[in-house]
Order: structure tokens, then sequence, then C-alpha cells
């Protein structure tokens, strides 16, 4: 007798099929794999390779010119967008600010939104979106201008960074998950990485019309687009949908999920789940780690050539060593996944990776020191950056026991990173260089905050384990008892 694995999909917040999308995946195999044989560990890495290099790699591409096309405008200021566009005081860090307000302001309805349209079809149209207003920042003349672009970039990036958080959670099973949001995120100071040596390219480039600071968005704004457009043909929706999967692949992640207690992206997402997701305090603390990592991180996109600009180096010089602090968090986040399983946890590599950050910003605090400054410097990007290899992955994998937890972790985990932009932006002034005490001193609060939210989630994670199992041998079974949190 042949077994069957059957799944309707529902629309985004209700629970009535949607007739024409009705999914069934019906198994080749008269009997379910055995997953811990041999064979199928072997068909497990053979399907994870396949969907690294069809979806990761290009989600991570996108994602760094995401990061570039948003953190341009920290380079395009020390090329001299302040004072061709007559801003003073703390004008700049208004415009900073303005991203992240409209970033925030449809970020929690995102993945409901992606869930109704499809990804396949979403992402790559925000990709168009942001990119023709990055380049579109490249003919301003005027503050208030660049103001309204800056919000308009933000709505236009908003969405993309939570979906792709969400349909990597369809495709890999929890145990690979982790290692995959952290190498998504190696974006992020990948993107800083290119951006400082690109924008030192730059400043060496004279035109009569077009001024270095517009080179910086017009150019950045047209290579998104273009890789943007790539998206329609390589994102998919979720693995029962996936093009290019054999259906034998298709049963492997399928039963792979069933097992681990979690659902995959062709399921309901109710509003009974979301509404439980979206009230549970232990989620809101975890992302309290993700605010404080992406704090830290976000200070050395946005404002590690002005810092080190304050050291005494040239523009150029700054904007090439920029590079150096994102490089090191690029080395941490590519030694995540060994940070987690050397601390044997999330938490505990959370936790360590906040308190290098913190370390850093108190070298910074302390001294003006030149050697010392860069090194602090270096130490803010490797354990920020760390953390974005760790903490977000923790988010994901370990509130992934439907897809409703799974859609809210991932835009909350989003919308509180974002959210931690008001801080970088407003909390490094231009009266207060080159020491920066009140932003350093901010930071070093949040990294604090954020190290204990790590310890709260771990303690409240094993005591909600200890309530499942005690459940399941009282034998009070249900959908959710096989799932347990990943700490």
């Amino acid at each position: 007798m042949s077994s069957k694995i059957e799944y309707i999909e529902v629309d985004s917040l209700g629970d009535s099929p949607i007739g024409s999308d009705a999914l069934e995946l019906r198994q080749s195999a008269d009997t379910p794999h055995d997953l811990d044989s041999e064979k199928s560990r072997r068909m497990l890495n053979k399907y994870c390779a396949k969907i690294d290099r069809r979806i990761l790699i290009y989600a991570i591409v996108l994602c760094v010119l995401n990061q570039s096309d948003r953190g341009s405008i920290g380079v395009a200021k020390v090329v001299g967008l302040e004072k061709d566009l007559g801003m003073a005081n703390n004008d700049f860090n208004i415009a900073a600010t303005l991203f992240t307000v409209g970033y925030l302001s449809l970020e929690v309805f995102s993945n409901f939104i992606l869930k109704y349209v499809g990804a396949s079809r979403l992402l790559p149209t925000l990709g168009v979106l942001w990119g023709l207003v990055c380049a579109l920042q490249g003919v301003i003349r005027t503050k208030t201008q660049l103001y309204v672009m800056r919000l308009l970039l933000g709505m236009a990036e908003c969405g993309f960074t939570a979906g792709i958080l969400l349909i990597l959670s369809f495709f890999y099973p929890k145990q690979r998950l982790t290692t995959r949001v952290g190498f998504f995120y190696l974006s992020s100071p990948l993107a800083n990485v290119f951006s400082g040596p690109l924008a030192s390219a730059l400043s060496h480039i004279n035109h009569p019309t077009i001024k270095r600071w517009q080179w910086v968005f017009i150019l950045e704004g047209l290579i998104t687009i273009v890789v943007a457009f790539f998206g329609y043909y390589v994102l998919q929706d979720h693995p029962e949908k996936c093009r290019f999967l054999s259906d034998e692949e298709k049963e492997l992640i399928v039963q792979y999920k069933r097992r681990e207690g979690t659902l995959g992206g062709s399921q309901a997402l109710s509003m009974k789940d979301t509404k439980r997701a979206l009230f549970d305090w232990q989620l809101w603390c975890m992302t309290l780690a993700t605010f404080a990592t992406c704090a830290s991180s976000g200070s050395v996109s946005i404002f590690a050539p002005e810092v080190i600009n304050e050291l005494g180096f040239s523009p150029a010089q700054s904007q090439a060593m920029s590079a150096l602090p994102s490089a090191c968090g690029a080395i941490t986040i590519l030694l995540s996944g060994p940070i987690v399983r050397v601390c044997r946890g999330h938490w505990l590599a959370g936790s360590l990776s906040l308190a290098v950050a913190l370390a850093g910003s108190v070298i910074m605090v302390s001294t003006l020191s030149i050697p010392l400054r860069v090194l602090g410097l270096c130490l803010l990007g490797a354990g920020g950056f760390a953390g974005l290899g760790i903490l977000p992955g923790w988010n994901i994998t370990a509130n992934s026991q439907t897809v409703a937890n799974s859609a809210v972790a991932s835009a909350l985990t989003v919308f509180m990173g974002a959210g931690s932009g008001f801080v970088a932006s407003n909390v490094f002034l231009n009266w207060d260089a080159p020491r920066f005490v009140i932003g350093h001193t901010v930071n070093i609060a949040i990294l604090a905050v954020g190290i204990g939210a790590c310890i709260v989630t771990r303690i409240n994670m094993g005591r909600r384990n200890r309530c499942y199992e005690q459940e399941e041998l009282a034998g009070f079974g249900n959908e959710v008892t096989s799932f347990r949190y990943v700490y």
C-alpha cells in the first residue's frame, strides 16, 4: 500500500482552500524514507547542496546589493553628499532615520503578503523597486529630496529580508537552517567590504556634471535592478511547489519537517496561530538579542567611514579602511557554525558574540589611541556580525513549529533588527566626534541587555521543553508535542 502526503494551500489569513493552487504530493515509494539511514542522509546532503546553489547563493548576492544600497549613504557622506546638499548639524541622521521609518512601515505584514503573492514574484519585484529608488538618489538636488528618497527606499526594501528568512525555513530542516541563515547574513559585512573600496575608486572619478556621491547611488542602483530580474527565474515559493526538485526530494524534506514537528511552506498561515505567536513573550525576548547585534553591526555599516575619518585618515583612506571591521565580521559569520558547536548552544554563542562587540565599544569610548580604536572597531564588527550569523538563525529555527510561527519570527527578527537603525542613526552625532561617547555608551547598554535576553530565553526554553516532555509521557499528545525548542 502506498502512502500519500497531501497539502492544500490556503489563503494567507484564513482556512479556505484556494482551488487553483491546491497541491498534492504522492510518494513514489511504497514506504516512507528511513530518515536515520545513511541513504537518507546522503539524499539530504544532496538536496541541501541543490538548494544552496539554486536559491541561497542568489539570495546572498541580492542581499549584498540590498545592504550596499541602504548603506551607500554613509559612503556618499564621506565623498561630499552633505556639502553639496547643504546639510548641517544632524540632517544626515534625519535622513538615515527616515529610511528606518519607511522600512518598518509594513514590515510586520510583509510575510502575510508574501504568503499570498508568492516569494518568486514578490521578492524580485522589491529588488527592482529599491534599485530604482537607489539610482534616483543620484539625481536629487536638495536635502528634502534626499529625505523623501530615503523614506521610499526603506519602503521598497521592506519585506525582502523577512521573506528570504521565511522561505529558507521552508526549504531546510532545522539542523541545517541556522548555518544557512548565518551564510545569508554574510551579505551584510560583504556589502561593507565591497562598498568601501568601491567608493574609494569612485572618489577618483572626475566628471563635469555627475558628482562622486551621485556615482555611488546611480551605479549601485542599476546593478541591483539587473540582478533582481533574475529572481523571477531563480526564487521558488516552497519545496512542494519547487520546479527543480524531484518528487523523491520533495518527499524527503516533507518527512523531515514532519518528524521535527514543523510544517511545510504550503500549509495554512492561520490567524489563530499568528495571534499566539505575536503574543509569545519569549519570542520578543529573543528578538531583543537580535536588536542588540543589529545595533552594533549597523553602527559599523553606517558610521565606520566617519569614525575612521575622525582618526585622522583622508576620505579615500577612510573609505578603504572601513572594509576592515566588516572583513572581520565576515570571517566571524563564516565561523558562526563552529562557534555554536563549541559553545554547545546558540544562546551561549550569541552571548559570546555580543560580549565581544561590547568589549569593542568599551575600547572605542575609553581611548583616542588610533591603534586601540581600530582594534575596538574590529571587535565591534567581529562581535556584531558574528551575532548576525547566530541569533537570527536561532530565532527562526527555535520558532518553526507552525508556518505562522516561522512567519512571525522572521518578520519580528527583521523588524527588531531594522528598529535598531533608530539607534545607529541618532546616537553617533557630529558634535560628539571623535570619541562618540554617546553612541558607544548606548551600544554598551544595548549589548548588555542582549546578553541578558539570551540567558532568560535559554532558561525559559528549558522549562517549556520539560513541559512538552511531561505532556507526551502523560499521553496528552497533540500536533506540536514532537516539537522541541533548540537552544
